[in-house]
């Protein structure tokens, strides 16, 4: 079906000739914005889900390896009689060093380093754990004893990824503000361009509200070609940056690739621009005409 065509000669000025292209970069960075906030709350929740209802002990090294392994073997009992605790698992040595290899070096276990000991806790479903109780417990029974529910780190994780979440959404905001703006300026340059043919129209019995259709959908058209290209770019820079960073991502590193709601919230964008531009064309001509003779 071929286009309907403009009355007002859209194509002959330059009013509106870099639109598409302003919008195609707001679009851009409004993409890369909300992919940030949603990889932020995936891996917020990620983390969340790994970490609930657990715990960790940590035993600090004596000065032999028989004190220590006596301090954690009364720290499992203690444990394990504890209401609540689901499972108790003490972390293998090679796990341990192998998780302070980063700051150790890969030689950490067969140096001789003293190194402390883990045990991993999960509590039962919806068990109440007094955690200040329990810690008070475990040190009276093992002095070198630190018990570590992660409330501390998650709370200060949560704090941290609602933050880039409300900064994402305020850079968004401020991004459909310039567009509205953008918008607005493209189409009074277009109005006083063709100011004397407007003025016709009116002369011939054409209403407000037609005109203003006019604008509208050139600025509709224009959006959506610019938010389809900003969209297009802010995808092949996301996916550029998921191949590259593959290889070191791991459970701390959240995840770049595009999901199905990084897929919607792209989808969206492109109709979100067009929708801004519409209604912004549409309430500027309408303002301007009202002032004309």
């Amino acid at each position: 079906m071929a286009r309907r065509p403009y009355d007002l000669p859209f194509a002959q000025d330059g009013s509106g000739r870099f639109l598409p292209w302003i919008i195609a970069l707001m679009v851009y960075l409004a993409a890369l914005a909300s992919i940030a906030a949603l990889a932020t709350r995936e891996a917020v929740s990620r983390w969340n889900a790994g970490l609930e209802g657990t715990a960790t002990v940590e035993i600090a090294p004596a000065l032999d390896s028989a004190g220590t392994d006596a301090a954690v073997a009364a720290a499992v009992a203690l444990l394990r009689a504890t209401p609540g605790v689901a499972t108790v698992a003490v972390v293998p040595a090679d796990e341990i060093a192998r998780l302070l290899e980063p700051w150790l070096g890969p030689d950490a276990a067969r140096s001789g380093l003293p190194l402390p000991r883990l045990i991993d806790l999960t509590f039962a479903p919806r068990a109440r754990v007094d955690f200040a109780a329990l810690g008070g417990t475990l040190v009276s029974a093992v002095p070198s004893a630190r018990l570590d529910t992660h409330s501390q780190w998650l709370d200060r994780l949560q704090a941290l990824g609602q933050s880039v979440q409300i900064a994402a959404l305020a850079i968004v905001l401020l991004i459909a503000i310039a567009a509205g703006a953008t918008v607005v300026f493209a189409t009074r340059s277009g109005l006083a361009v063709h100011r004397e043919l407007i003025e016709l129209m009116h002369l011939i019995g054409s209403r407000d509200s037609y005109i203003a259709q006019q604008f509208q959908s050139h600025a509709l058209s224009l959006a959506l070609r610019g938010g389809a290209l900003g969209v297009a770019l802010g995808a092949g820079t996301v996916g550029a940056l998921a191949v590259v960073s593959r290889p070191i991502q791991g459970a701390l590193l959240p995840d770049l690739s595009l999901g199905a709601s990084s897929i919607v919230a792209l989808a969206a964008l492109p109709l979100i621009a067009g929708a801004i531009a519409l209604v912004t064309a549409r309430i500027t001509v309408l303002r301007a005409l009202r002032k004309m003779p």
